[in-house]
């Protein structure tokens, strides 16, 4: 099937923007896991070797994830300061623009935004591979990861997707307010109480409360999951009386 038509490369760009495409996953069965990578009822000392690497390899993944899951986190925060700098000296200068300082916090938006998937992706690989280290970990040196000291803590991991997700909405008052001290918002009516101050004091008590007692809490409990296997294809292409064909 020929794949560089119009069409194709259309329905490429707009995946870009919205893409529902199926995962190819197959979900796999507690005793099929263990038999992929567990092997405890196996005497054989090169499978029970092959569990010890799977165990290894799912320690140290996971705490890579965690030092790039910083690393992450100091890119946005160096970008996003760069634009909050950026923003408050051209409001400070008052130069009378109405384009530059909105089209930054749009810019303070989109990052703020990346900053806050990223973050929950970089959890998602975290848990990942804490699911597998749960699973593996018994037959290697015991419960040691399941066995806590406490009924719950605070979870650095979400205390930082709420710091992420309130730059988003903080972006999005300075944008929206930023319209409105030049007139470009007509419909509303914000001259009541000053938005600057009340939008910014419900931002912070809202944020505070997910931090003390809400998402930002982590709390230990029984993990229920699945595990899914991928099902990879081998694609080839070659050229038969000058079509390009595609096989898998």
């Amino acid at each position: 099937m020929e794949k560089n038509g119009v069409f194709h490369q259309l329905n490429r760009i707009l995946k870009i923007f919205w893409d529902n495409t199926v995962p190819g996953l197959e979900e796999i069965e507690e005793a099929e896991y263990e038999q992929l990578l567990i092997h405890l009822e196996s005497d054989s000392q090169k499978l029970q070797k092959k569990a010890k690497r799977a165990f290894e390899a799912a320690y140290d993944l996971r705490k890579f994830e965690i030092e790039m899951y910083w690393k992450r986190a100091n890119y946005f925060w160096t970008f996003i300061a760069a634009v909050f700098t950026g923003y408050a000296f051209m409001i400070r200068e008052g130069s009378g623009a109405t384009f530059e300082p909105f089209a930054l916090a749009c810019v303070g938006i989109v990052l703020s935004y990346a900053w806050w998937t990223t973050n929950r992706g970089s959890k998602a690989w975290q848990r990942h591979w804490e699911k597998h280290l749960d699973k593996l970990e018994d037959q290697f040196m015991g419960p040691l990861y399941k066995t806590v000291a406490m009924d719950r803590t605070y979870s650095v991991s979400k205390s930082n997707e709420i710091v992420s997700f309130s730059f988003v909405v903080f972006w999005g008052g300075v944008a929206l307010q930023y319209l409105n001290s030049r007139s470009l918002l007509h419909p509303f009516d914000w001259s009541g109480p000053k938005f600057e101050y009340i939008f910014p004091l419900i931002v912070t008590a809202l944020a505070i409360c997910a931090l003390e007692n809400g998402y930002g809490r982590g709390r230990f409990g029984n993990r229920h999951f699945k595990m899914y296997k991928r099902a990879p294809k081998y694609v080839t292409s070659k050229k038969a009386n000058g079509v390009r064909v595609v096989k898998s």
